[in-house]
């Protein structure tokens, strides 16, 4: 085992030569980094970095004077996305959408896209400080800007552009690989983008049920959550509600409003807009909900929250949906359509 470990640090010095020592490599350089990771490959076959480095050699044609080699770097990124190596599933997204290698399969490639947004947003809501979640969600809103593989939809590649720039914020404090550029991109995209109109935001909502807002606020035993009530003339009802630690600090985590595509998030609170809400009642009418409990009864369609275990409040039959447009961050406006009768 000893020799098998020194074998593969010797082969690995040569794979990575060009890439970390040798300052203008030739091709014959890098045709013994070729030559060293398929041995590597074939001595450790369960490490995706080897397959994927194969890839891009292949891709560019490092090691043939410049002669891509696409059929090929298809099928070392085929291998290492069945390792499930996340550049490796995009190139392989990237020359399925372009047919290069191999026939165009566009139906796959978008699967790929998502199970990589889709896999990295749960890195990023783990806490995981260099998830690339920012590049996986800009590469889906560049996907509906392009209309490439979806049919062209700025209204959605703007839901996942603000996710990216939400995540490249938080990212920067800890990590700094190349993070200006993917933020200058994501910026770029999100002007080129065509804003939606009114009309547009009304009719584009995502159904949300009120416990997905809960079930993040009070995630450990010392949150609170904080809601505020307001009812307009139309019947239809505004939710704020605010994650807020007993002991006063600041919340700590990473806390997402809605998903799959979650379109508007913050850090400590999220608005939430309903309509046919048949009844609210509040311990004081008129005055924030502090609760650090919430059950669903499903038999009455009940959402009630607790503090000390005494009901606060109760809503039922309520349908709520989150807006999606980045101006909705700062500016709280109606909701468009009339709910039905409010008590209180």
């Amino acid at each position: 085992m000893d020799d098998l470990k020194k074998k593969i640090r010797t082969l690995e010095k040569i794979a990575y030569d060009p890439y970390e020592r040798i300052e203008h490599p030739t091709a014959e350089d890098w045709k013994k980094s070729y030559d060293a990771l398929k041995e590597l490959c074939e001595l450790d076959p369960e490490e995706s970095i080897y397959p994927n480095t194969l890839g891009y050699l292949c891709y560019y044609g490092r090691h043939t004077g410049g002669e891509r080699k696409y059929a090929e770097a298809r099928a070392w990124f085929e291998q290492g996305n069945k390792l499930y190596n996340i550049e490796s599933a995009y190139k392989l997204a990237d020359m399925l959408t372009d047919g290069l290698g191999g026939p165009v399969d566009r139906k796959r490639a978008l699967r790929l896209y998502l199970h990589m947004y889709l896999y990295c947003r749960d890195q990023f809501e783990g806490g995981v400080r260099n998830s690339k979640f920012a590049d996986t969600a800009l590469r889906m809103g560049r996907l509906y800007h392009e209309g490439k593989i979806p049919e062209k939809d700025d209204l959605e590649a703007l839901g996942y552009l603000l996710e990216a720039k939400y995540a490249i914020e938080w990212r920067k404090q800890y990590e700094h690989y190349g993070d200006d550029t993917v933020e200058r991109n994501i910026t770029r995209l999100i002007d080129e983008c065509e804003k939606p109109d009114e009309e547009t935001r009304k009719a584009r909502y995502i159904g949300m049920n009120p416990g997905r807002v809960p079930h993040y606020l009070l995630t450990d035993n010392d949150a609170l959550m904080t809601m505020e009530i307001e009812t307009a003339d139309d019947g239809s009802v505004r939710l704020e509600c605010r994650r807020q630690r007993k002991d006063g600090k600041k919340p700590h985590r990473i806390l997402w409003s809605v998903a799959p595509a979650m379109k508007c998030f913050m850090t400590d609170f999220v608005v939430v807009y309903g309509t046919e809400v048949r009844e609210i009642w509040t311990r004081d009418p008129g005055k924030p909900v502090v609760c650090d409990r919430y059950e669903y009864d499903e038999k009455t369609d009940t959402h009630e929250y607790y503090l000390d275990n005494v009901l606060q409040c109760r809503l039922r039959s309520g349908e709520y949906v989150l807006p999606m447009d980045e101006f909705w961050l700062t500016e709280i406006r109606d909701h468009p359509e009339a709910g039905a009768d409010i008590v209180q």
